[in-house]
């Protein structure tokens, strides 16, 4: 009798993850991300939101956590019920923090199930119109020239703005007095005002500017030129091959998802990344859409931890 029920039980256990496959969603799916309502990441992850809601057939909620440079909605994610029903978008960030936190309360990689990419972005190199950089040459010759004199803006300290910054100058051999903002609003106030030599900002935030001849774009850090600005040339080829600086934005899950539902989540989110519709929408924020297989995203963000761990130690920059 006992052989009878082990067998019963083995095959009860085999057709759960089918039906729970079938079955999912059945119920809202809550979507965190750890930054302001109305910013970048909170505007990807509505876009997203409302065309998985079309795909899966069930709300996606978007719950902005704001603080600790996304970690507050990292946490909350991997302390969540395995199920599916609780899904975080990540940006660079989540990269980052292992290198400027000591003692985070989750692993950055093992208590999360990466489940697809969704966009990079590339950051422009951009002068006030009246300054006296005519090309990014002219930039890194003068930095070269008078180490430690020119002044570069971002959105912060510890952004992917600023660790860009610092990648820059580690692989040019140059040194810039980093001057962090509260924001690219404030950044880009800055250039403006010329209170500083140059920015380092997505496009999301500058191509405008750019387009209406108040600001002007020095490079691109991505692996091409951007399309609105084709005479705009990338790091790579004007000053350093190979030198690319790329925010990304991906969705993850608690580690030990069935992995039915893995597939379905992936499923939809490249779904959704492919629709005309989303490309565009996330184009014009100045990114460059591109799912990806979970195991793709699991390998990205183990490389970004660690190529940021390392930018981080060159700057002398230490883990509080």
């Amino acid at each position: 009798m006992s052989k009878i029920l082990v067998a019963l039980l083995a095959g009860l256990c085999a057709l759960a993850s089918p039906v729970a496959a079938n079955d999912f969603p059945n119920r809202p799916i809550r979507v965190l991300h750890g930054f302001a309502a109305g910013g970048n990441a909170d505007i990807v992850a509505r876009i997203m939101a409302e065309e998985m809601r079309k795909i899966l057939g069930q709300s996606l909620i978007v719950e902005p956590r704001p603080g600790a440079g996304g970690n507050i909605a990292s946490q909350a994610t991997a302390r969540a019920d395995a199920d599916g029903y609780t899904i975080v978008l990540l940006t660079t960030a989540h990269a980052i923090s292992p290198a400027l936190i000591r003692a985070q309360n989750f692993d950055p990689v093992a208590d999360f199930q990466f489940l697809s990419m969704v966009t990079d972005f590339p950051f422009f190199i951009v002068v006030n119109e009246a300054s006296r950089f005519r090309t990014i040459q002219d930039l890194v010759a003068e930095a070269r020239a008078k180490p430690g004199t020119l002044t570069a803006g971002t959105a912060g300290v510890g952004t992917g703005h600023h660790m860009g910054l610092e990648l820059m100058s580690s692989t040019l051999g140059v040194k810039f007095v980093h001057v962090p903002y509260r924001g690219d609003s404030g950044a880009i106030t800055g250039v403006l005002g010329s209170s500083v030599d140059f920015i380092i900002a997505p496009g999301a935030a500058v191509l405008s500017s750019i387009e209406d001849g108040k600001l002007r774009a020095l490079a691109v850090t991505g692996p091409r030129r951007w399309a609105t600005t084709p005479a705009v040339p990338t790091l790579s080829e004007s000053v350093s091959p190979g030198l690319e600086m790329m925010a990304w934005i991906g969705f993850a899950a608690p580690q030990n998802i069935p992995r039915p539902v893995l597939d379905r989540l992936n499923a939809a989110i490249r779904q959704a990344v492919d629709s005309t519709e989303v490309r565009a929408r996330l184009a014009s924020l100045g990114g460059y859409p591109s799912a990806s297989t979970p195991e793709e995203m699991t390998r990205k963000v183990t490389a970004q931890i660690a190529l940021w761990k390392d930018v981080a130690a060159k700057a002398g920059m230490v883990a509080q």
